[in-house]
């Protein structure tokens, strides 16, 4: 099973870099079957990726989650917009649906963010929230049945 993770945000506007830093993260782990990727935002490039894994977990700050995360279930939607500078998970996903055919089984962690000023650092609560998604993760990512995990962890 081919775990692909994309933590997107700005890391230049604090905790808009959450979903990049914690990617970053995943990627150090080196678990097998497990593909971690760091971006700026969403691109119908990503489709391509996505097509290739049979699990992905999108990851981004958040400013309605709870803390320290929320987790949910994702479907392919059509939400395009003008531009693709505003592509979300769901076209994503409905790009790969289209273009290749298939669409993974996918998942959101929004990690709560507090602070989206201009600066390359995480706030204090922002650095907590990211600790506890990472220990979920790190659980999640374990080999074995991540697909029952995961769908357990969302309660679908």
């Amino acid at each position: 099973m081919r775990t692909l993770v994309i933590g997107f945000g700005n890391p230049g506007r604090m905790d808009d870099g959450l979903g990049p830093a914690l990617a970053e993260t995943v990627e150090s782990w080196q678990k097998l079957s497990v593909v971690a990727l760091a971006d700026y935002q969403l691109n119908i490039e990503h489709a391509a990726e996505v097509a290739e894994a049979d699990l992905v977990i999108f990851i981004d700050a958040s400013t309605e989650a709870p803390p320290p995360f929320r987790f949910y279930r994702l479907e392919p939607a059509d939400r395009n917009a003008f531009t693709t500078h505003a592509m979300v998970p769901e076209t994503v996903l409905e790009i790969c649906r289209k273009v290749y055919g298939k669409a993974p089984l996918a998942f959101v962690l929004a990690v709560r963010g507090d602070k989206f000023e201009m600066s390359e650092s995480l706030s204090s609560a922002a650095k907590q929230n990211m600790k506890e998604a990472e220990k979920f993760l790190s659980t999640l990512l374990q080999p074995g049945d991540r697909t029952a995990r995961c769908i357990g962890a969302a309660g679908c």
